[in-house]
């Protein structure tokens, strides 16, 4: 699999490592973002420090609870977005896909709103 391959689904599951590499999984939504993916979550959300610390996750195609693994994983590498710009951008990308149940859970400030990219790890 490779990254286009997630583009279309509704929800994946979002791994991120702790600093001893134990994994925890999280269902997110997911949107294609030029040549990556994006994820959306609280500011103060454990991926958000983890993602920090650490930088790697892996991906998988799920059910709305994350309960079935419903692709082969992908290692990625993921950052997050700061700019403020492509932060409003991903975060309409991801309230476009997701439509009206976006506008209900994605409403407030985006200040407050992490944007996690995910892309294909180099070498």
């Amino acid at each position: 699999m490779n990254l286009k391959d997630f583009s279309d689904v509704e929800y994946i599951n979002l791994i991120t490592y702790k600093k001893d590499k134990t994994p925890i999984t999280t269902p997110v939504w997911v949107a294609d973002f030029s040549n990556s993916l994006v994820v959306t979550t609280s500011l103060n959300a454990g991926k958000v420090k983890r993602v920090r610390n650490n930088g790697k996750a892996t991906i998988y195609i799920t059910n709305q609870n994350g309960s079935k693994k419903l692709s082969e994983s992908l290692d990625l590498k993921a950052s997050l977005i700061e700019d403020a710009d492509m932060k409003k951008h991903a975060a309409d990308i991801i309230r476009k896909k997701y439509g009206m149940m976006a506008k209900m859970i994605m409403k407030g400030p985006d200040k407050n709103r992490a944007i996690i990219k995910l892309e294909e790890r180099r070498g």
